[in-house]
């Protein structure tokens, strides 16, 4: 009996502390990549589990039979497996997502079509502030599963955009004007540099191609700033921006008639 209670005993004493010990190594490696308190509730988990085997398996030692229980304990997991299934897939895609630090506060994103400043990623879901200043929360299982541009990890960036002018007006006199404004420009990037090109013939114009390099922080301020100058700049050279304009052709000749009175 004796040696019974001191093998039961040494079993719950190993177990506890093979927990604490795998909580603290669990607490050091995530620390790295995750924020502490997120670190210290998956350490805790770890620990409680492996607790939670360690008297598992002291009551089998003991000769409790645990076959009832082991079945009860199976069915209710599965039941909880089911009914967690969404906030499992977000919890250990937050887990992910930390480890990864694709999306971290700060950041300006697009995922899934939502553009914005990331202003919180918690171990569930991820909050987006849109352009607009809409909070967007987003279950991190999504964004784990979308794709995800991170627009501003890298300093620079290019801007495109087209400038149309109608057939009769010379493309190189357009070039010129443009190629003028963009040069001028304080925040256009003399490296990489600027690419201006006829893009394509157009239905209704000419479309001139033009691509610019900025500073990532001020790409829609150096955007709008851009167009504005260019078309002013167009206008002033007379050069004409064409609309879009459409032939008709009927298959039969119109009567038109002709009121004589």
């Amino acid at each position: 009996m004796l040696i019974l209670v001191a093998k039961i005993a040494s079993i719950i004493v190993a177990g506890f502390a093979v927990a604490y010990y795998l909580r603290r190594v669990m607490m050091r490696l995530l620390i790295r990549n995750l924020p502490i308190h997120i670190a210290s509730a998956v350490a805790k988990a770890v620990m409680y589990v492996t607790i939670a085997l360690t008297l598992f398996v002291a009551a089998g030692t003991a000769g409790i039979n645990l076959t009832g229980i082991a079945i009860a304990g199976g069915i209710a997991g599965i039941v909880l497996g089911f009914a967690l299934q969404p906030v499992l897939s977000n919890l250990f895609a937050g887990l992910f997502l930390f480890s990864e630090k694709i999306v971290t506060p700060g950041s300006f994103v697009e995922i899934d079509n939502v553009i914005g400043t990331v202003m919180e990623v918690s171990i569930m879901s991820t909050k987006v502030q849109t352009v607009d200043g809409v909070i967007v929360r987003i279950p991190n299982s999504k964004i784990f599963e979308s794709t995800v541009k991170n627009l501003s990890v890298t300093p620079i960036r290019r801007i495109d955009f087209v400038v149309s002018i109608a057939y009769k007006e010379s493309a190189e006199d357009a070039y010129k004007v443009i190629r003028r404004v963009v040069e001028d420009h304080p925040f256009v990037l003399v490296e990489p540099p600027p690419d201006i090109f006829v893009h394509k013939l157009g239905s209704s114009g000419v479309d001139i191609l033009v691509r610019v390099w900025v500073p990532t922080k001020l790409l829609y301020e150096v955007q709008k700033d851009l167009l504005w100058k260019i078309k002013k700049s167009i206008s002033d050279a007379g050069i004409e921006i064409p609309f879009n304009q459409i032939d008709i052709w009927f298959r039969t000749p119109l009567k038109i008639e002709v009121d004589k009175k």
